[in-house]
């Protein structure tokens, strides 16, 4: 839009408003009058008829005319506005390089700012479309494990928990993977089992149809949005037809809206709950306004040690219940990473204020005889003040309108490389309105502000002050205090961000370049899911899980095939209580164990350093054999042979239930035959814990991964696996395949590029505003002082001296800088190296930051004290 219609257009809306305005208040103060002029005009014979006819004529007049003078002053007033706007974008126009330069400060501080304070707001602050969901909670179980256990509870006792006063209801809820039957081949769908409160709990109204609720039957189903879309195409006509899932038909009612992706489910069936004690399910309840999670946890301790004396099976021995949020559950570590980075973007929008500041002011400095000259021609104080801060308006008014189509392209930036499996699904990532109008204004108030400051210092001084400028000769016209603070300013925050940048690097490097200890190229994993009651007989269950391997491994492009109860490292797994045959250990000693085959050694390519892998007929006859890796065998055996020892892990479903089946036999028992090389199982940042491994047949849930190595990528190995399946057992599904990239990538590494990507981009803006401050303050000095410098060359000044000249002002800001610089580095580092990982007080990342940024002053101030050695004096003087 041309600036001058848009100040035209403002102006009409502005004189709509303030007439209707001026008109009512003068109206009323008339009406006042009138009515006085009534009563004097009655008390001197006139009758009431004309007492108020005079009246009204006498200030009815009056009233039009103040009407008219108000509006004409206004009028007055844009047209003067309009005419230093014009003017400001001539200036701004005859100026392009410093236009530039500040416009993209602006741009860039606003559009970094609101788009990662957008991210955080839909992230931390608003990521549930549920009702009252920061009120939320899951419950977990902390006993002497490292992790704690999810709350499970029977039917009966749900009923009791859902009534439990201070609890503003609660629903139980259950996943599975089953088989979408009733087409082409089955497909795994995740399935989430709800009790029949659920939607009413969660306060979402379904997108088409309606959600089940307590008069339904249990033969009915909502679909997700994203099932609904990629299934059937989001075609309304579905309400009322059949899906089929594990051969059992249920009625669609309705579909979930866009943001309703509860744990991520396909399909949402009603939840049958029953007495049957070995029949359980997860809850989460919504605690009252006002409870906090500790006043909650003390009020449920009592009511749980009740049910775990019903249900000995399946609590810990001794615990204590932990409420955990939603958000909680969903960002985990990733909230601090968040935090680290809003901490960083508010500081890179500071230094684009801090830069146009700097930009501003040197240009203010450099116009203070412009400005003398002005006054001495009779411009008013109010009027300078006027035309600069119309320059300063129209030049945040342009970077602002650039800033903010800048953050709708940086939002979709950033959601796009966003990590995923770091944040709720539900999140809306979008550009939020209020952060970028609150962005906006703090840059808009700072290139104003800034306009603002030399107008008004040169406004109040005389014009013989600031006319004995022009005609200094010589002088001690050193940098100003105030654009040494904000220089200092800005090379300290810059400082951390490049220190901040390096460790986010190094970090990446070592998490790309960590010891695997297996090779994940052309490695795959593939879930499958037994459907409920499926090979109910722990032979049967393991004969039909062996076949399948042995299928899958006769398929062309097949490297090998093993079965793994857990997915691919470095994925955590569940620890649980370890102790050596024959030796008193502390209570608390913890390991992860993971049920394989014996070929997943050399699918995963996991070196076995020494003993031997069990054999296929251990695994069918539930040998109590187990590898350990080199971790637990320094932690245990650090000074004797772990060959032959025997260890008791309580993996506490010995007595099994409707999912899982235990060995014949199986008291926990295992002898060591072998060591293999230890793989990361806490993500790739924290230190591998002791491992066992054991034969899967041990306990056999209903279901499981196989892992496989093939030969190269292959796009129809999928579609391969599900027609041996299908061969095999018409009823059973398979899951979708998952690489061990892909594994790698939601575990560490996504989040790992994500902050180092955005940490090297606040670092290179950061540097680039320092470098314009400081290009910009020696730029203007050298033009503010090239009859000084003239005068000097003439009189046989050495270049070197007039260099240390040009830099002896801005040395002391950048050097004060860089030790302010190094302080906060050391303040934050403890702060960065807890939440993101890494070390920013390394002393090779400081002493490289230092160095970088010293470089770049150094070649920020070349191209002004080449232009200050370079002036030629006779030139200088008679341009004076």
């Amino acid at each position: 839009m041309n600036p001058m219609a848009f100040v035209s257009f403002v102006k009409r809306i502005f004189n709509l408003l303030t007439r209707v305005r001026v008109e009512r208040e003068i109206q009323a103060e008339i009406e006042a009058h009138i009515e006085l002029r009534v009563e004097d005009n009655i008390r001197a014979g006139m009758s009431p008829q004309e007492a108020r006819g005079d009246a009204r004529r006498r200030f009815g007049n009056s009233a039009l005319i103040q009407e008219r003078t108000f509006l004409e002053d206004s009028s007055l007033i844009f047209e003067r506005l309009g005419s230093d706007i014009r003017y400001a974008f001539r200036q701004l126009a005859a100026s392009p390089r410093f236009t530039m330069v500040a416009v993209a400060s602006l741009a860039f501080g606003i559009s970094g700012a609101s788009t990662l304070y957008s991210v955080i707001q839909a992230v931390l602050i608003d990521p549930f479309p549920y009702r009252s969901a920061d009120r939320i909670v899951h419950l977990h179980l902390y006993d002497q494990r490292a992790t704690p256990r999810d709350l499970l509870l029977t039917g009966p006792q749900f009923l009791k928990f859902e009534t439990f006063p201070d609890l503003e209801g609660a629903i139980a809820e259950d996943r599975f993977s089953e088989a979408l039957t009733g087409e082409d081949l089955p497909e795994q769908v995740q399935v989430g089992k709800l009790s029949l409160n659920a939607f009413q709990f969660f306060g979402v109204p379904a997108l088409i149809g309606r959600e089940f609720g307590p008069s339904d039957s249990q033969q009915v189903a909502v679909l997700s949005y994203r099932f609904w879309k990629k299934h059937y195409q989001g075609r309304s006509q579905i309400i009322g037809s059949s899906i089929q899932l594990d051969h059992q038909d249920y009625t669609i009612i309705g579909v979930a809206p866009r943001r309703f992706t509860w744990n991520d489910q396909d399909i949402y069936i009603p939840l049958p709950y029953s007495a049957d004690a070995r029949r359980i399910a997860g809850v989460y309840a919504r605690i009252g306004p006002g409870m906090t999670h500790p006043m909650m946890e003390r009020k449920l301790q009592p009511l749980l040690d009740g049910f775990a004396q019903e249900t000995p099976d399946n609590f810990p021995p001794k615990f204590k219940v932990h409420l955990v949020s939603l958000n909680e559950i969903a960002i985990g570590e990733f909230k601090n990473v968040l935090v680290i980075l809003f901490i960083a973007v508010s500081a890179l929008l500071l230094l684009a204020c801090v830069n146009v500041a700097i930009l501003l002011l040197a240009r203010g400095e450099a116009r203070q005889p412009e400005i003398a000259m002005r006054k001495a021609l009779g411009a008013s104080r109010l009027r300078i003040v006027g035309q600069l801060f119309a320059e300063g308006l129209a030049l945040s008014l342009a970077g602002g309108l650039l800033g903010i189509f800048a953050a709708v392209a940086g939002i979709h930036l950033v959601s796009r490389y966003l990590p995923r499996g770091t944040f709720p699904t539900e999140a809306e990532i979008a550009l939020n309105l209020p952060v970028l109008m609150f962005s906006a204004a703090i840059s808009v108030l700072s290139g104003i502000g800034a306009a603002l400051w030399p107008a008004l210092r040169a406004s109040r001084s005389p014009f013989r002050q600031e006319a004995g400028d022009i005609f200094r000769v010589v002088g001690q016209m050193h940098v100003r205090p105030d654009y040494m603070v904000f220089l200092a300013a800005q090379v300290a925050v810059t400082l951390v961000l490049l220190t901040a940048s390096a460790a986010a690097l190094r970090n990446l490097w070592q998490v790309l370049h960590a010891d695997l200890g297996y090779d994940p190229q052309n490695l795959i994993s593939v879930g499958l899911t037994l459907h409920d009651g499926a090979y109910p007989r722990w032979p049967d269950r393991v004969n039909y899980y062996e076949r399948v391997r042995r299928e899958i491994e006769s398929q062309p492009g097949v490297v090998s095939v093993a079965i793994a109860e857990g997915p691919l490292p470095p994925v955590m797994l569940d620890s649980a209580p370890f102790s050596i045959v024959g030796e008193k250990s502390d209570s608390n000693e913890q390991v992860l164990p993971l049920g394989v085959s014996p070929q997943y050694f050399a699918a995963m390519g996991i070196r076995l350093l020494r003993g031997r892998v069990w054999s296929d007929s251990e695994t069918v006859h539930a040998g109590h054999v187990a590898l350990i890796s080199e971790a637990t065998r320094r932690r245990y055996w650090p000074h004797s042979d772990a060959i032959g020892q025997t260890f008791v892990l309580n993996h506490g479903i010995m007595t099994g239930n409707v999912w899982t089946l235990v060995a014949p036999g199986n008291a926990g028992q295992y002898q060591v035959i072998g060591v293999v090389a230890d793989s990361p199982n806490q993500g790739l940042n924290e230190p591998v814990m002791p491992a066992v491994y054991l034969p899967y047949s041990m306990v056999a849930f209903d279901w499981f991964n196989l892992v496989i190595r093939i030969q190269a990528d292959s796009t129809t190995l999928l579609h391969a696996i599900r027609q041996k399946v299908y061969g095999i057992d018409s009823a059973q599904a398979v899951g979708d395949a998952t690489t061990a990239f892909d594994v790698l990538e939601e575990a560490s590494l996504g989040r790992e590029r994500f902050v180092a990507w955005l940490f090297t981009a606040f670092a290179f803006l950061a540097l680039a505003f320092s470098t314009f401050g400081l290009y910009s303050i020696l730029s203007y000095l050298v033009v503010r002082r090239k009859r000084e410098f003239g005068v000097r060359l003439a009189l046989g000044a050495q270049r070197r001296h007039i260099v240390r000249l040009v830099l002896s002002g801005t040395s002391l800001a950048i050097t004060a800088g860089i030790g302010i610089g190094i302080i906060a580095d050391f303040g934050c580092s403890f702060l960065f190296a807890q939440w993101a990982h890494g070390n920013t007080r390394d002393p090779l990342i400081l002493s490289a930051a230092i160095l970088l940024l010293t470089f770049i002053s150094l070649l920020a101030a070349f191209a002004p004290a080449r232009t200050a050695v370079s002036i030629d004096p006779i030139q200088a003087i008679r341009s004076e």
